[in-house]
This record gives structure tokens, sequence and C-alpha cells, in this order.
């Protein structure tokens, strides 16, 4: 069990946070729940219910190419006790949501470049959160421009966040490069009809200045106040970034950086009390909580610091009890296995509690 503090943060937005208030969290026992030779990494997940999730798994090189894509998901109807095999996909990416009828939407990673303003996507549909049809859909990031980034593809990829918003369009993150950019940039593009078409909203964050590769990897969480809030990467081992909308994600906040979280690919939510829990990695796989709607963040809590990509995924699977899950990679970035070594998605339960 372990008990962690806050640290504040001056957003220019809700700044007056009292504090996070003390958290008791306890890590459980790890489990595997698919395994394999071949690339089998950066995990998302995505809940369907309380108790229904995919684990979704690259299962390609990692490179840009939608050629080449290939994905897969393992399912569980009992909150990660028990997961399905390996079901195949081509470019599922991270980006998916269940809907307010209730069906599932899941949008591809790669974008592929149509126009100077215009790029297409795959968008999955789903009744029952397992059987999916594929459509073209299209981003249309006017009056921006975005350029072509490799192999057809558009310099603008989904990321993990789509959210629904309180007057029924969702809003969902992106990251790349439009043209005369010098550093990636965080965006938000929005849709009306469900998810087909997506029109560019605006942009959580771009510094020219800050280094490093930008700030990419975006997600979003809406607050108990109907705020949105931001966690974006910047570079391995550097701190991650956030940003605050208080208008549906039409401006933000300038960003600031969270001094006492590094790492890449943050996964933001909104547990049932409430709280909000940011899982990140690299270094290690980590964890951590806000009381205040993201005013202040808690130290990090260690999950795993083995071989990994460190790239995280967190849903509550009751009230207080998260599953979190992230890859193991005995053979590292170039798969060089070791002899009767596999790779892994593992997963792991999280109880936290005020103490």
């Amino acid at each position: 069990m372990a008990r962690f503090t806050p640290t504040l943060l001056a957003l220019g937005i809700g700044t007056s946070a009292a504090g996070a208030a003390d958290l008791d969290v306890s890590v459980g026992e790890p489990f595997t729940i698919s395994a394999s030779r071949d690339y089998h990494w950066f995990p998302t997940l995505k809940q369907i219910s309380s108790e229904r999730l995919l684990a979704a798994i690259w299962c390609s090189y990692d490179e840009i190419n939608p050629e080449t894509a290939r994905t897969a998901f393992c399912a569980t109807d009992d909150g990660g006790a028990t997961w399905s095999a390996p079901v195949p996909e081509a470019d599922a990416g991270h980006s998916w949501a269940r809907l307010a009828d209730g069906s599932c939407l899941w949008l591809s990673y790669m974008t592929l470049r149509i126009s100077d303003t215009v790029a297409s996507c795959r968008v999955g549909r789903s009744i029952d959160g397992l059987d999916y049809h594929w459509s073209t859909g299209a981003v249309d990031f006017s009056p921006m421009r975005v350029p072509h980034l490799t192999k057809g593809a558009a310099r603008m990829l989904f990321a993990r966040s789509i959210l629904t918003m309180p007057d029924g369009s969702l809003v969902a993150t992106m990251y790349g490069r439009f043209v005369d950019d010098v550093r990636d940039r965080s965006i938000v593009v929005r849709s009306t009809d469900g998810g087909s078409r997506w029109h560019y909203l605006s942009t959580i964050g771009y510094l020219a200045d800050i280094g490093g590769e930008g700030l990419n990897e975006p997600c979003i969480a809406a607050t108990s106040s109907g705020d949105l809030v931001a966690i974006m990467r910047n570079e391995s081992g550097e701190p991650l970034w956030t940003a605050r909308s208080s208008d549906a994600g039409k401006s933000w906040s300038d960003p600031q950086p969270i001094p006492t979280a590094r790492g890449v690919f943050p996964d933001i939510i909104r547990m049932s009390s409430g709280l909000l829990a940011c899982s990140f990695g690299r270094p290690g796989c980590k964890l951590m909580f806000s009381s205040d709607d993201g005013a202040s963040w808690s130290d990090p809590v260690a999950v795993f610091d083995g071989p990994s990509t460190y790239y995280t995924a967190i849903r509550e699977v009751e009230p207080g009890k998260l599953l979190y899950i992230h890859d193991v990679i005995p053979g590292g970035w170039k798969n060089e296995l070791p002899e009767g070594q596999q790779n892994e998605i593992r997963g792991v339960h999280i109880t936290v509690a005020a103490p």
C-alpha cells in the first residue's frame, strides 16, 4: 500500500486547487493477457461495459506504413480475469469510444493524405463491441494544411481520446504537424455525424521552441466541472504537459509541464469517484492521480520496470478498481527474443481509496 501527495500546477484555469487528498493505492499481482513471439506491443483498452473490455494490440513493426499495419484485440467479459485469444484486425488504432446509443466507434491510427487540407481515415462500427464493419471517413483540417508523412500517410495521426460532448457532437484528439510546423502539435477535431467526418476544431498545444518532438500523443478527459483536461507527451524521459479547456475544446490554456511525471503515451480517465487517473511510462510503467480536476497531480506510483515500450492503458472496472495494462518485450525494439521467451500483454488490477 502506498500513499501519494500532490504536485500543484499553474494552468491559468483552476489554479487555486486545495490539493489532491492522500490516496492509498494497492497494486495487485500481474497476469498475462496474451503472448506471442511476433510483435505484440503498444496496448490500449476499449471499455464496452464495466466487465466487457478489449485489449487492443499493435502487431507490426513500429513504423508509419498503412500497407503493413496489423493489429489484434483480446476480449474479457469479467473485468479482466479471463481473456479471449487475439482477434486480428488491420489498422484498428488507439481511438475508440462507446457512443450514446450504445454502439462502438473505432478509428484508424493513420490517415491518408487526399489534399492539402483533407485526409481519409478508417471508421469501424459495432453493435456489440466485438464485430466491426469498416468504412472510409474523412478529416478536414481547414484552414490548416497537412503535409505528406510517408507512404501515402498524412502527417496527422489519431491519438487516444474520443469524447461525446453535451450537444451530442464528438471530439477526438490527434497529433502531428501542419505545414510550416517545426515540432509536433496536439489538436482536437470534431464530428457532428457520429464519427464519419471530422473537422479541425482547435490546437491543444504547440510550442515551436520546446525541443524534442514537440507536444504529441494527447489524451483528454472531462472533469466533474465539465472542463476538459489534456495530457501530452514531449519526449521519452521528459515531463508530460497539460492544458485545460472550459469551452468544450474550442480553446485551451497555455500548456504547462508536470514536473513529477515523465514519459510517453499518457492515458487519462475520470473514475466514478470523480478522481482523475493517468497512466504513462518510460522510464517504467507508472500511474498518477488528481482529486482536484487536474490542477495538481500525485507523485507517480511504479507499476512495472522491466523491458517494455512503456505504453500503458487504464480503465475502471469496479468503483475504486482499475485495470492497468502494458507490454513486456524481452527482445527489445528489434524483437530479438531469447529462446523460450515471448512478448506479452500484461495486466494488473489496482485499487484506489482515500485513507
